[in-house]
């Protein structure tokens, strides 16, 4: 296949994030799909696309390859990822990770908006993001739901705040973060930490962008 159209595949697979325009960062795109390695390289195939292509690494001193094959990736052994990263010249050019799953079956979301999403357990909970409106669930507790706004975002950190009939606040970090699926499924890593205040209770669990 020619590198244009191989270009042209993943440009239309690649979503724009985007944060509250109060203060938006530089747009990122995120390619979601499989990673394989095979002969001391790796290769990446969008979801939903048949095509593959090779992959550079543009993170500081290689640590987003590191961290992939760390949590699995090898000869025989692809990952479903998702990378910021960019079409160039036929080649995807990634620098930083959102999240990486070792069940490599294709994940992504049918409608990509950018805005976060996180989850923790112990007890069990969830965070959906959605054009402007937040959805907070927990196992014990009823669910809380409002606008948002994000007070801070930086490339390291960012915070939101919920209100609803409870106020929440929301911080991550960006430190790679692990957990096993609630179901028993395989592992997955993300690239933010996530941690919750509401009414005294702090929640901590893993936060990535959809």
């Amino acid at each position: 296949m020619h590198k244009t159209l191989i270009a042209s595949a993943l440009l239309a697979i690649l979503g724009t994030a985007h944060a509250d325009s109060a203060t938006p960062p530089a747009p990122e795109k995120v390619a979601r799909g499989l990673m394989l390695y095979s002969q001391d390289r790796m290769i990446f195939s969008p979801c939903r696309d048949r095509s593959y292509t090779s992959v550079e690494d543009s993170s500081s001193n290689g640590e987003l390859s590191a961290t992939l094959k760390q949590f699995g990736l090898a000869d025989g052994k692809p990952l479903y990822v998702e990378v910021f990263g960019e079409a160039q010249s036929g080649m995807l050019r990634m620098h930083a990770l959102n999240m990486a799953q070792q069940d490599a079956r294709c994940y992504a979301p049918r409608r990509s908006t950018g805005e976060w999403r996180a989850a923790g357990g112990k007890p069990a909970w969830a965070l959906t993001l959605f054009e402007g409106e937040a959805t907070l669930q927990r196992a014990d507790d009823k669910d809380l739901t409002g606008k948002y706004e994000e007070t801070r975002s930086t490339p390291t950190e960012a915070e939101i705040r919920i209100a609803g009939g409870s106020t929440a606040t929301i911080r991550m970090k960006r430190q790679n973060c692990r957990e096993t699926a609630a179901d028993g499924g395989k592992e997955r890593i993300y690239a933010w930490t996530a941690e919750i205040d509401i009414a005294g209770q702090k929640l901590q669990g893993c936060a990535w962008r959809q």
